[in-house]
């Protein structure tokens, strides 16, 4: 095996266990999840997003969204019909990651091109027709808390992070 393989292998192995990992930490935690093979999945490239021809390991979190592994590391998707999009909680998700997509599901057009608030984005995919949007946060390869940045981003997306925080009690009165 050439040393191109041999990585190319070793890159796989290593998401193929991570996936597995994550899987069994979260059922521990007693949500309900199974890990899917998924080809056609949305991945960066040079021109814009395309669909990645091969499978890769996607943990489907039922009723938060997913957890996926691809070459260049870790990401979260959060489908959304276009019609139920709250902009608010997307442009929340993308004040708190940096690496934040709004894609229409059809076509992988970027709607948060030239960083659109996010009303913009989905105003314009429901004027091109788009019937779901793909909200995408793309973690890199480092992947130390995932679950912990995974059940925060599924807070947002719900809309449900806001009022979590202003039920805790207030630091500076303590």
């Amino acid at each position: 095996m050439d040393e191109l393989t041999l990585l190319v292998h070793q890159r796989l192995v290593l998401l193929h266990a991570q996936a597995s990992s994550l899987l069994e930490a979260i059922r521990a935690l007693d949500m309900s999840a199974h890990l899917m093979w998924v080809d056609g999945n949305p991945f960066p490239g040079a021109d814009g997003w395309i669909r990645a021809p091969y499978p890769i390991p996607v943990i489907d979190v039922k009723g938060k969204g997913s957890i996926g592994y691809d070459p260049a590391g870790a990401f979260f998707v959060f489908a959304v019909p276009t019609a139920e999009a709250r902009a608010a909680s997307i442009d929340e998700l993308s004040d708190c990651f940096k690496d934040t997509a709004v894609l229409g599901a059809d076509s992988l057009k970027d709607y948060r091109s030239d960083h659109n608030r996010a009303v913009q984005s989905v105003v314009a995919a429901a004027h091109d027709g788009e019937v779901a949007l793909l909200v995408i946060v793309r973690l890199g390869l480092k992947t130390e808390g995932l679950l912990r940045l995974f059940e925060q981003a599924a807070l947002i997306m719900a809309g449900r992070l806001a009022s979590i925080l202003s039920e805790l009690p207030d630091a500076s009165s303590t």
